[in-house]
């Protein structure tokens, strides 16, 4: 019997890259802050801290919201909401949706396989991010940690998606670019993985590597 597919969204569907630098700097220029590479790098210090701390469960989903925001403006001097620009960030980020090259044509090629989305991140931003590519037909469920109230790796978020599937983790393979939540999250419920990083980069954690869609639809159809 066919594996049925959990794929991640952020950087193996959808382009998160692309979408935050256009969220991104809507949220810089209204805050007064110029856009440019050295703010970038600023902000996805406070960012990356942020995400790590939650999929560690340090921290909530809500707060992160913020706080990437609240590090930027305090080592800025920046007296602006940092609240008020999480929110903006989320509603900009939901407003702009948009795919890596190639994976419309990839879902396309495997629309009789059954698959899901398995994604930490903010609900609203994910629900919007999805109605503005017109993809949620592609899949049967759209698993979002924000939700669940608990995220990637945890072993209870895939406990959840497999009850909620009805499926064994024997019959499911997860699919996504992170090693930290998607593969570690795959090795910690005994599901099978496959590693898609564009750059070739290979992981020894995960059950397969791959480096394209061609790659991925080839592997697909042996399992």
């Amino acid at each position: 019997m066919a594996k049925y597919l959990l794929f991640d969204a952020d950087g193996t569907l959808y382009d998160f890259k692309a979408t935050e630098r256009i969220a991104l700097r809507r949220v810089f220029e209204k805050n007064g802050i110029e856009w440019n590479k050295e703010m970038f790098d600023l902000y996805e210090v406070g960012n990356h801290f942020c995400w790590d701390s939650y999929e560690k469960g340090l921290m909530s989903q809500e707060k992160l919201k913020g706080e990437r925001f609240r590090i930027l403006f305090d080592n800025l001097g920046n007296t602006n909401d940092p609240e008020v620009a999480g929110d903006d960030y989320v509603d900009f980020l939901s407003e702009a949706g948009i795919m890596i090259e190639g994976a419309i044509d990839f879902l396309d090629s495997i629309k009789d396989r059954g698959k899901s989305i398995i994604t930490n991140g903010i609900a609203k931003t994910q629900h919007g991010r999805i109605k503005a590519t017109d993809t949620r037909g592609y899949f049967d469920e759209i698993f979002i940690s924000q939700e669940m109230r608990v995220a990637k790796p945890d072993k209870a978020f895939f406990d959840i998606v497999l009850e909620r599937l009805g499926k064994t983790p024997e019959e499911c393979i997860v699919i996504g670019d992170s090693e930290k939540s998607d593969i570690l999250g795959a090795v910690n419920s005994g599901i099978e993985s496959i590693f898609i990083n564009f750059d070739g980069k290979k992981s020894e954690m995960a059950t397969y590597s791959v480096s394209s869609y061609e790659e991925l639809t080839k592997l697909i159809e042996t399992i």
